[in-house]
């Protein structure tokens, strides 16, 4: 196999360290989060809707190269450490900027900065145990569930909140939560579909959200109880950010300027409800999710050389 290949030579770490941080980039991920913010809050709901997409897709990358590609090679704990401390960051950084956002899709786009903490932790800890058969069966494997199980859910919840947030400002011609309030009388369902998302992100048990988070916490703090405490806490602060968005734009009385506001078309309301279907399909039924989508995908990464011959056909 390539893994068995690579001697991680001068060469293939410089190689290593400009795939993850090109790949780390492209995801949003601290400290090459810059461009997110500004990106995703910009952006028409359905483009954001499609960044959301493209961002795992490059994190799916990056579990791939890790382990597909170098494997066992990667020798010392260097590597898994430094994606763990870019997730660490990642979830910290942007939750703790999120909560201080007045414009809903600014503030929703620094949680997509914490969100792919929690995947990155997961990666790393994953990458840890590789080279121990206990330690994988222990607590690497469950962690590379839940950080796939995660990219699964995020596109999910991120992308409905997205198109709510779009829904909100073709309504209401804003997105300063200082300016909104009241949506709920005029916009029922564009509120019901934000609070499914909501409750999602933030990891409130049973939506599916909670499923990848828990595989996340048990598999952290089995390496490092401080690392899953990290993770609690900023599912805490997740959660006390959308209770603040939820209360202000959609909650509390009605203002004057929203009189004439009504629920967005039937056309927006299809895309949201069939993400806000696909939640709660992942809620009710998390262990077909995992038995036939993630474990699958999980053993993948572990089986190299399987992976390597389903793919391209034992040509490797």
């Amino acid at each position: 196999a390539v893994a068995r290949m690579l001697h991680m030579g001068y060469a293939e770490k410089i190689a290593l360290v400009f795939i993850v941080v090109s790949l780390a980039m492209k995801c949003g991920a601290v400290p090459m989060h810059m461009w997110t913010p500004d990106a995703y809050a910009e952006a028409p709901a359905g483009v954001t809707c499609l960044l959301v997409a493209v961002s795992q897709a490059s994190l799916y990358g990056l579990f791939r190269v890790c382990f597909s590609l170098y494997g066992a090679s990667l020798g010392s704990t260097v590597v898994p450490w430094t994606i763990i401390v870019m997730g660490v960051l990642s979830m910290f950084i942007g939750v703790t900027m999120a909560v201080i956002q007045k414009e809903m899709k600014r503030l929703m786009a620094y949680h997509s900065v914490s969100q792919i903490g929690y995947i990155l932790m997961a990666l790393g800890v994953g990458l840890l145990s590789l080279k121990d058969p206990q330690a994988m069966a222990d607590y690497g494997f469950t962690a590379m569930k839940g950080g796939i199980f995660h990219i699964i859910n995020y596109t999910m919840y991120k992308g409905l909140l997205f198109l709510t947030a779009g829904a909100v400002f073709y309504s209401a011609g804003t997105r300063n939560l200082n300016e909104l309030g009241g949506l709920a009388r005029v916009m029922p369902l564009t509120t019901f579909m934000f609070a499914i998302a909501a409750a999602a992100i933030a990891g409130l048990p049973p939506f599916n959200g909670f499923v990848s988070k828990l595989l996340i916490y048990q598999s952290t703090f089995a390496v490092y109880p401080l690392l899953a405490v990290a993770a609690l806490v900023t599912s805490v602060l997740t959660l006390a950010s959308f209770v603040k968005v939820f209360q202000t734009a959609f909650l509390g009385p009605a203002k004057k300027t929203f009189e004439k506001v009504t629920e967005v078309p039937a056309s927006m309301l299809l895309g949201m409800s069939v993400l806000t279907i696909v939640i709660v399909a992942l809620t009710l039924f998390p262990g077909w999710t995992l038995s036939h989508l993630v474990e699958p995908a999980a053993k993948a990464l572990v089986d190299q050389a399987g992976y390597i011959s389903a793919v391209m056909g034992g040509g490797l």
